[in-house]
């Protein structure tokens, strides 16, 4: 009988195959090196508990198929792939949601003779937040992290300089120099997260 750890290292590789990705596309995807899917797959060690869920949902299998020496790769269907793009859809129509909310309230705002044009660079970094919210289950490739943390940096410190200056009159430029260490803080933070996964 194959033990269980040679067993789940040759049905990762052939979801994987199974799935046209090399080992570089599939570590992008969860945020780590092609060295560790190496090791996966090779048996050498495995993923976590909660990575080999997120492997299991990705390829649309259970946990059990990962572990089942009878499993055959091409029992899948493209559900893992059908799983990503309706979390694509579900965060398009969000964001839609949001938007119209935002544009709405602009417009009505107007309607009585006021300006809230403020509103739409808020909405920004509250985007930001919800495509976060809604990929949390899902690791984000790291370069795609740093855009979407540094877009939330950024608007939210523009948000709140515009405000200080247009509702209270207040020049805080200063603010923007916050942004510098933060960006750092976000670069470093997921680089940190990649080389954990590569020990």
């Amino acid at each position: 009988m194959k033990d269980v750890k040679s067993t789940v290292a040759e049905n990762l590789t052939q979801l994987r195959k199974a799935s046209n990705l090399t080992q570089a596309q599939l570590a992008e995807k969860f945020n780590y090196s092609d060295k560790a899917i190496c090791r996966w797959e090779h048996g050498e060690t495995l993923p976590d508990i909660n990575t080999l869920y997120a492997l299991a949902e990705f390829y649309g299998v259970t946990m059990n198929d990962l572990c089942d020496p009878s499993f055959e790769a091409t029992e899948i269907k493209d559900d893992g792939r059908a799983v990503f793009k309706y979390r694509v859809v579900i965060t398009a129509f969000l964001l839609a949601a949001l938007w119209l909310f935002v544009t709405v309230f602009f417009i009505t705002g107007m309607a009585f003779g006021l300006t809230y044009w403020l509103i739409f660079i808020w909405a920004v970094p509250f985007s930001c937040i919800m495509i976060v919210r809604i990929w949390k289950k899902y690791d984000m490739p790291a370069a795609l992290k740093i855009i979407i943390y540094s877009v939330f940096i950024w608007s939210f410190i523009t948000g709140l300089f515009l405000h200080l200056l247009v509702i209270n009159h207040v020049n805080s430029w200063l603010l923007f120099i916050v942004g510098i260490p933060l960006q750092a803080i976000v670069i470093i933070w997921q680089q940190i997260k990649r080389y954990k996964s590569i020990l």
